[in-house]
């Protein structure tokens, strides 16, 4: 029994957005110049797990040749069909959360290397791990030497927050990819054309979803939902230009409540992004500054979530720290 990770097997989702990272991950398939690990980097829901499967649907399908899509799965091969059902044998997610547990354990990379060691039933073997950051010391050691002499043929693909949370000696051994909240009208489009939702459907769901592919999909099938994060949305809104003292009443308010402040973090990332996409769109300096407080927002709220992490004190320094103006 793995001690906090679990192994599962995940659908293939659409991706939407993230040119960028699609066309360099296809045209590294596509070139033979695939690195054996990647660490996709980026706020929570920005849609990290979703490209994972994407990469590895593509990576494992039968007729990736035959097709000129970015990153291609057909979706009717053999492969494609044991993707989506869930029971393929070369895609192994590790995810610590699906057990409740918060770090990924020695014994948990023990077993992605006896994994990774057996022969692979298309060719390649796919790992996604989740939340590589929660490694511990002793698990780290191990994968490092995993990653230093891969057995066979297989793909690592890691998942964080924030890169700076992941052990340098992991960092220097991988391809850096980095992903960003999409701007409003980038979500509406992508939610229009996958998901055939109206312009003004799209549009109000992206503007709520503050540019999160994941937060958006959860948000369509549910109108309660999107109600209750309009009150929210609204309410950190109208803190972006309170005072100190009115940021601490907030704070005070919310000391026993870490679902409230995650809720506030989620939301405050979704603002500060959407102004760097405005900003870049005027060419306005503010880009940077948005940017760099959106960045230590992030680093902020991946040590919250920590379990060792003293919650109120990170929450309180954030919202201290987050200067921007309504």
């Amino acid at each position: 029994m793995f001690a906090g990770a679990v192994f599962v097997w995940y659908d293939t989702l659409m991706i939407i957005g993230h040119y960028r990272q699609l066309q360099l991950l296809d045209i590294h398939m596509r070139s033979g110049t695939m690195s054996h690990a990647y660490l996709f980097s980026g706020a929570r829901h920005v849609g990290k797990m979703a490209f994972a499967k994407k990469v590895a649907a593509a990576l494992l399908c039968e007729k990736k040749e035959t097709g000129t899509e970015t990153l291609f799965s057909c979706g009717m091969c053999r492969a494609c069909v044991m993707t989506k059902a869930g029971t393929h044998p070369d895609m192994v997610v590790v995810d610590a959360e699906q057990t409740g547990e918060t770090t990924l354990h020695l014994e948990d990379i023990q077993q992605v290397r006896e994994q990774a060691a057996l022969s692979a039933y298309g060719g390649t073997r796919v790992f996604i791990i989740r939340d590589i950051s929660r490694i511990t010391r002793e698990a780290a050691n191990a994968f490092l030497k995993v990653l230093e002499e891969p057995r066979g043929r297989v793909l690592f693909l890691l998942l964080a927050c924030t890169a700076d949370d992941v052990l340098q000696t992991i960092r220097s051994r991988v391809w850096h990819v980095r992903f960003w909240p999409l701007s409003e009208s980038a979500l509406a489009a992508g939610l229009e054309k996958e998901h055939r939702l109206s312009s003004e459907q799209a549009a109000r769901v992206a503007r709520l979803a503050g540019g999160f592919p994941g937060v958006a999909i959860r948000l369509i099938t549910s109108v309660d939902e999107q109600k209750l994060l309009e009150k929210e949305h609204t309410h950190v809104h109208a803190l972006c230009g309170a005072s100190i003292a009115e940021r601490m009443k907030y704070a005070e308010k919310l000391r026993e409540n870490p679902e409230g402040m995650q809720k506030w973090f989620t939301e405050s990332i979704a603002i500060l992004a959407n102004r760097v996409h405005t900003a870049l769109s005027q060419n306005n300096s503010e880009a940077v500054i948005a940017a760099d407080q959106c960045k230590m927002l992030m680093e902020h709220e991946e040590q919250f979530l920590k379990p060792y992490g003293v919650k109120r004190i990170m929450f309180e320094d954030a919202l201290i720290r987050t200067g921007f103006t309504g």
